[in-house]
């Protein structure tokens, strides 16, 4: 009797807190958005501190060979992938943002002299009328006119500028962020510890054990999938660079940097990187940016069946159907990160229920076997 009243008086005050938050969900949502406002950095540590720890338990691993290192293996491997990710970033910024600013500068003078070539001749063939060459040659000169690129650059450094609050705030999530990921890599295990002792003394054993398990599985996942990636990015990154440079194809840095950071997003990247440096070989040479295009599926299929599966091995284990819903899901919710991230999350999701569905399958097997031999 006593345990059907506290039932009954449980579900009570949890349909009356219900029916609170739906007639305040307003309220409710604006308080939410601030509490997670203000946790920004926390979030943004606790991801890169996920996504360096990856390469930096391999760094430990390597040094802890070397003997009289084994002691000083988490600074140095802290520093050593602090390091890379520096190198990385530093990579991107000095190679690809010049060479874009570059080759835009170049496809607007290119424009500006053979589009207008290109609508004459259509005119003169009889494929486009006088009313279309004059509606695409006033769209083509919006993006081409530099007076409307410099009203563009004008009103961007404006909007810099009134907006230095909202910059500066941003660099101190940055800053604060970094610092937490320092902080979560140098204490994981006593942070580990101190979540299992939360939830065995909030939780029973066997619920415990789920939850562990299941973020054993989330972090074996991602370390795969994430190592695996780093490899491949590499790997591709590097092919990528030697044989543009060795065939004579211009922009062979970028599209080295650009094929090593969207292998990250499953088939979708590589195919995007070696679309984006066509283009921009393009500009100068059409012949050599077909050419790049014919070497990038090339070094993708070497990547692929030869060096990728000796080097790395398996990596989630996710079907093509699964990782390209991943890629399309991630990537309309929450961009180029979602792309990259949904991978493996769909991989420990499809894990998980296999596993479950094994195990049910399993279950009903031996029902049927106890059933058979009652019989």
């Amino acid at each position: 009797m006593k345990t059907s009243l506290k039932e009954k008086l449980f579900l009570i005050a949890f349909a009356a807190l219900v029916l609170l938050a739906v007639l305040n969900f307003d309220d409710l949502y604006g308080l939410l958005e601030v509490v997670l406002g203000s946790m920004n950095s926390l979030f943004v540590g606790g991801i890169l501190a996920f996504v360096l720890n990856v390469p930096m338990k391999k760094l430990e691993e390597q040094v802890a060979k070397v003997s009289f290192l084994e002691k000083k293996k988490r600074p140095l491997a802290l520093v050593g992938v602090l390091i890379g990710f520096s190198l990385i970033v530093t990579g991107i910024v000095v190679i690809v943002l010049p060479t874009l600013a570059t080759t835009l500068s170049q496809i607007v003078a290119v424009a500006q002299e053979a589009i207008p070539n290109l609508l004459e001749y259509l005119n003169n063939s009889g494929f486009l009328s006088d009313k279309w060459v004059k509606q695409i040659t006033e769209y083509v000169t919006q993006f081409t006119d530099w007076s409307n690129v410099s009203s563009y650059v004008t009103g961007f450094l404006s909007g810099l500028a009134n907006n230095v609050g909202g910059i500066f705030s941003n660099v101190m999530t940055l800053v604060m962020a970094f610092f937490i990921t320092l902080a979560i890599l140098t204490s994981k295990e006593h942070l580990q510890d101190m979540t299992v002792k939360f939830l065995q003394a909030l939780l029973p054993q066997k619920y415990v054990k789920r939850i562990c398990y299941v973020g054993e599985v989330i972090i074996d996942t991602y370390d795969r999938f994430l190592m695996s990636q780093i490899v491949e990015a590499f790997i591709i990154g590097t092919l990528v660079f030697v044989t543009y440079g060795l065939f004579g194809i211009p922009y062979s840095a970028m599209a080295g940097v650009l094929a090593g950071v969207l292998s990250f997003v499953p088939y979708i990247g590589p195919f995007t990187a070696c679309i984006i440096s066509a283009l921009f070989v393009s500009v100068q040479s059409p012949f050599l940016a077909l050419l790049s295009i014919v070497l990038f599926q090339v070094l993708q299929l070497i990547e692929g069946n030869v060096i990728y599966p000796r080097v790395v091995g398996q990596s989630v284990g996710l079907p093509v159907l699964f990782t390209l819903s991943a890629a399309l899901i991630g990537g309309n919710l929450f961009g180029l990160l979602g792309m990259v991230f949904f991978t493996p999350i769909f991989a420990v999701v499809y894990r998980l229920v296999r596993e479950w569905t094994y195990a049910r399958l399993e279950e009903k097997s031996l029902q049927i076997h106890e059933n058979e031999s009652d019989k």
